[in-house]
């Protein structure tokens, strides 16, 4: 079933997105680029996942964190590649949780699995951060 997301570009670089799973419209001011957006859509998505997975096999990832940067292809006009740091507030999940932890990031995060595969993801996990 598909999901209706609205969105109304107010001018002055500002826009209000309004979904199904909110009662108020989001507000953004466009005052930093919609590549910005995907980022933090990118980001949100991949720490939601581990934890959505991490909750299943019942251990925790809360104050977890990220910093994405991306460079533009050189053809312009699209992302070429994203740098990806995800911290992870404790240093004592088991080998076999960081490895689900690291597979959820790259591998089961919607967002990340619908953009370009000519895109390169460089990742970098970090814990006790």
């Amino acid at each position: 079933m598909s999901k209706i997301i609205e969105t109304t570009y107010e001018g002055g670089y500002n826009s209000s997105t309004k979904s199904p799973l909110n009662s108020e419209a989001v507000k953004a001011n466009m005052k930093f680029s919609p590549v910005d957006l995907l980022m933090s859509s990118y980001a949100s998505c991949m720490l939601a996942t581990v934890d959505f997975y991490a909750r299943k096999k019942d251990f925790e990832v809360n104050g977890s964190r990220s910093e994405l940067s991306y460079e533009m292809s050189a053809e312009g006009g699209q992302v070429g590649t994203i740098n990806v740091k995800l911290f992870f507030d404790k240093d004592d999940y088991t080998a076999e949780q960081k490895e689900w932890m690291e597979n959820s990031a790259k591998n089961l995060c919607h967002v990340g699995n619908s953009l370009n595969p000519a895109i390169i993801k460089n990742y970098e996990f970090t814990y006790g951060a």
